[in-house]
């Protein structure tokens, strides 16, 4: 069977899949329609003016649900494999859970508020979704290492530190490259268009470069996921507390909760 097809590996590929055409698609048409400038624009700026911002918002919301989903069903899977035994890791994971959440809500808020129509908004959510997301990677990265032997091997944990490292420092250079740019910039620049000429275009690139990569090398992060996912599956079980539809129900004193 292919690796898409088992357990719930699915959730991760569908995940980068769909983010990187989401990404690819609103940044040609933006290009050909002439409404961000070639100089590697900034994600957002091509997902800004219709109609590839209702691309972007679209498939954007499908992607912070995809990202929902990956982050809930690595929580169970950690909690299955030891969190019930092990303080530490529970704590760990619950943490890294609650920041997963934040995480998703930043890419959901991303995608409805463009930066030029509510831009606080719109940067509140870029950075839960690169600064909450950063931390949630290294979380889960630690979440690896403490899970190291008994659980998964060595190798992935190194390699989920390498990408957690590598987003940290273009995250860094990003946010770097875009305050400089802000401070060099004349108050007239044209933020869709920037121009080689215009002060602050050097720092801009960077910024927008490091964009770019953060985001690439976060969903890599997740792609670290699928392998793991193939040994999962959760089932929803319904339980019906009638015969009749119209009677009431008697509930029993034991449930089963989402976060058991």
């Amino acid at each position: 069977m292919s690796l898409c097809f088992r357990g719930m590996s699915y959730l991760p590929l569908l995940l980068v899949v769909l983010s990187v055409a989401t990404f690819v698609t609103t940044y040609i048409i933006a290009i050909v329609k002439g409404d961000v400038a070639v100089y590697f624009p900034y994600i957002s700026d091509t997902g800004t003016t219709s109609p590839e911002s209702c691309i972007f918002s679209q498939f954007l919301n499908i992607c912070a649900a995809l990202a929902l989903g990956t982050i809930y069903v690595r929580y169970k899977l950690a909690l299955a494999l030891g969190g019930l035994e092990d303080p530490k890791l529970r704590r760990l994971n619950f943490v890294g859970l609650i920041l997963g959440v934040f995480t998703s809500l930043g890419l959901s808020l991303v995608a409805n508020f463009q930066e030029t129509n509510l831009e606080p908004v719109h940067v509140t959510g870029a950075f839960l979704v690169f600064g909450v997301g950063v931390i949630y990677a290294f979380i889960q990265t630690a979440l690896s290492y403490h899970m190291y032997p008994d659980f998964n091997g060595l190798y992935i944990c190194r390699c989920r530190l390498a990408l957690s490292t590598c987003s940290l420092l273009a995250m860094v250079v990003t946010s770097t490259g875009a305050a400089i740019s802000r401070m060099q910039k004349k108050a007239d620049t044209d933020r869709l268009h920037w121009k080689p000429e215009d002060p602050g275009f050097a720092a801009h690139i960077v910024s927008t470069i490091g964009e770019w990569v953060t985001a690439i090398v976060f969903l890599c992060y997740f792609l670290t996921f699928v392998r793991d996912f193939t040994k999962l599956r959760l089932d929803v079980h319904p339980q019906l507390h009638v015969r009749h539809l119209d009677e009431e129900p008697v509930y029993p004193t034991e449930r089963t909760h989402l976060l058991s």
